[in-house]
């Protein structure tokens, strides 16, 4: 029994530093942020955007579309696992301009802290903060792909 305890607990330590999955940006404007679908490819790791959500002040989702412009848009690509926290030598395209940037990223339980920069050290840069979407948004949406 104890093993079995061991092994989900474990389990859902790894489930929570995943980077694969849904995560929403955290930017505060209007009201609405992206979902982005973060996915393995070959040896690398990518994030499309996937949905736009309006939210409220405390970034929980009110509704959220499929309908947009920038869906599918290609928000981060290349990062490289450095260990089971830590992903670098990632790009970061705005898509207002598609202008790419140099990013890595650093998990820390449901965040995403995503550190974007003009130089490939971060020195020049900013950070942002995105939040896992977990499965009570699933259950309270009802939609099996988000």
């Amino acid at each position: 029994m104890r093993i079995i305890i061991l092994f989900m607990i474990v389990g859902n330590m790894l489930f929570a530093n995943s980077i694969l999955g849904y995560w929403m940006t955290q930017e505060g404007k209007n009201g609405k942020e992206a979902i982005v679908l973060i996915e393995k490819e070959k040896n690398t790791y990518i994030g499309k955007i996937k949905y736009i959500a309006t939210v409220d002040k405390n970034f929980n989702i009110i509704s959220y579309t499929n309908k947009d412009e920038i869906i599918d848009f290609e928000l981060v690509k290349d990062f490289q696992k450095v260990d089971d926290v830590t992903y670098k030598k990632g790009r970061i395209i705005d898509p207002k301009n598609s202008r790419e940037y140099y990013a890595s990223v650093k998990l820390e339980g449901n965040k995403f802290i995503l550190r974007g920069s003009l130089d490939p050290h971060g020195i020049l840069g900013a950070k942002r903060v995105w939040k896992k979407i977990d499965k009570e948004y699933i259950k309270k949406y009802g939609d099996e792909k988000l």
